[in-house]
């Protein structure tokens, strides 16, 4: 019996430096019936043709290879066209800087067929990380890992912990991601937000191996935190929004007080006039459950710091 064909999804979006180390990493994959499809975002660099030129003498390893360019239109807008060109009903998506482990696509299906759960839209595993020159970096504190297996619950521990989903680790059901709608093109961090709903509907799984390596640029400015701070503010009240009856008051009181408290460390140097604001927030957090509007409230303050 031929096995199920499975799609390689990637946004790429000036990485001309990494693209060819990345393909190399797909290329060298165990699981054999695969596809490629590749949306580069407009880059400025030739990103594009470097994968062109890598993948003209290795066009047998695939059934079938996509690759297209497209106006810029942001990650999200990438990773939700390369999706949808995808024929596999598995994709594992994988930034253009990222690199897989050779038995990550072959772990994460067998596991899939293993556990044989009817409702399972995403699966995730662990990772290493690794500096521009691919050397390995060493991480201190990692984030809390939720038990192996499908989780039809994972909405929970989505919500009250830092993001444990690494990106190039994970493989997507299509017709789920499709059926959420995708990644939402107006939050600047898509990923969480588009877990999060995906959680909601459907079961979350985790592979306990490492099978991929996500990069780490220099570069990670404070602005850039700032920005991603007031994302999560925004990511979090949206949810709320939408599914708020999913967590339980006394979590979402918690939640938000230690995202205020984040919030300060960040502004304190910056606009140290927000101290009574902040305060008032954290009081008022004991009193009533804040709701989505408190969450992007504070995301609106950071925003402007950040732009």
């Amino acid at each position: 019996m031929s096995l199920p064909l499975v799609s390689v999804a990637i946004p790429a979006y000036n990485h001309a430096a990494y693209i060819e180390a990345c393909l190399a990493s797909v290329c060298a994959q165990t699981y054999p019936e695969l596809e490629l499809v590749l949306i580069d975002d407009g880059s400025q660099d030739d990103t594009l043709e470097a994968a062109r030129r890598f993948l003209e003498t290795r066009r047998e390893r695939f059934r079938r290879i996509v690759l297209q360019r497209q106006d810029n239109q942001g990650v999200s807008g990438a990773s939700n066209a390369a999706i949808a060109a995808c024929q596999g009903k598995w994709v594992h998506l994988l930034g253009s800087d990222d690199v897989l482990h050779p038995a990550k696509i072959e772990r994460i299906q067998q596991a899939i067929s293993d556990w044989d759960c009817s409702d399972l839209a995403l699966v995730h595993a662990d990772a290493a990380y690794i500096d521009q020159h691919g050397q390995p970096i060493t991480r201190n504190r990692r984030a809390q890992r939720p038990a192996p297996g499908p989780d039809r619950q994972a909405w929970r521990a989505l919500f009250m912990s830092d993001n444990f989903i690494i990106n190039p680790t994970v493989a997507l059901r299509r017709d789920a991601f499709l059926a959420v709608g995708g990644f939402d093109r107006n939050l600047a961090l898509e990923d969480i937000d588009c877990w999060l709903r995906l959680s909601a509907r459907y079961a979350i799984a985790r592979v306990p191996e490492e099978l991929a390596s996500y990069r780490k640029h220099p570069g990670n400015t404070l602005r850039r935190r700032v920005r991603m701070l007031g994302a999560q503010f925004h990511t979090f009240g949206k949810f709320l929004g939408e599914h708020g009856g999913l967590i339980p008051a006394a979590d979402i009181r918690r939640h938000f007080r230690r995202y205020l408290k984040r919030f300060w460390r960040r502004m304190r140097g910056r606009q140290p006039w927000l101290f009574p604001l902040v305060m008032g927030a954290l009081l008022k957090s004991h009193l009533r459950t804040p709701q989505p509007e408190d969450y992007r409230r504070f995301g609106r303050l950071l925003d402007g710091t950040a732009g």
